[in-house]
């Protein structure tokens, strides 16, 4: 129980605005053009913008998290960083579906483990902001190779044997469009449910990115 309590304050840490202060005096459209000229050092791109929320130099969404930054200057010195998750939420039948759903990422996966994952991206950028506007060096930024993420074979066969009628097992490895036209003709009438079962049982039932998922040989 202290382990959850402790996990679940990291992560409304890990998603918190990030603040740091500049040894000089400056301004907005200074900052962004120190940003501009080494912005090949940041994943997303950038603008100065201003309306309701203030004048910001707004960073796009990275997708993977479905976060935003926003960043602030007070007082010419004050940095402030202010995260803005937007997430796309999808839900069918009352239960959630989509990609940060804890039916596709797991409970730990969908909260503390994305939470995680935000923070990681928020410092990233806050740390590249802060040496860029101090004058040290950065690096390109680079795009990790990502590995290929291969759903759990015994959950798919579960979520299949239980609830394939319903379509849960093709929400579960990210076939959402089939998965709801399971749920609305209870599993292509049973057939469909059926040649799914086959394929998971014989080791031919794919995810979304047609990737095998096979039972882990011991």
């Amino acid at each position: 129980m202290n382990n959850l309590t402790g996990s679940m304050k990291d992560s409304a840490f890990a998603t918190s605005p990030r603040e740091f202060d500049l040894p000089y005096s400056t301004t907005l459209e200074e900052i962004m053009q120190k940003l501009n000229a080494r912005r090949a050092a940041f994943q997303m791109p950038f603008q100065i913008k201003g309306g309701v929320p203030g004048q910001r130099i707004s960073f796009e969404k990275e997708p993977n998290v479905d976060v935003g930054l926003w960043l602030y200057l007070k007082d010419g010195t004050h940095i402030r960083i202010q995260p803005v998750i937007t997430e796309a939420k999808m839900s069918v039948g009352g239960m959630r579906v989509d990609k940060n759903s804890a039916l596709r990422k797991g409970l730990k996966g969908a909260t503390v483990g994305l939470a995680t994952e935000r923070g990681a991206y928020i410092d990233t950028v806050t740390e590249t902001v802060k040496k860029i506007l101090n004058g040290e060096a950065v690096e390109d930024y680079v795009a990790p190779e990502v590995p290929v993420e291969t759903k759990d074979w015994m959950t798919t066969f579960l979520l299949c044997f239980f609830l394939g009628g319903l379509g849960v097992h093709r929400y579960y490895v990210g076939k959402i469009g089939t998965g709801i036209l399971y749920t609305l003709t209870a599993g292509l009438f049973g057939i469909g449910y059926l040649v799914d079962f086959i394929k998971i049982l014989c080791g031919k039932f794919t995810d979304k990115d047609g990737n095998l998922i096979r039972r882990e040989k011991k």
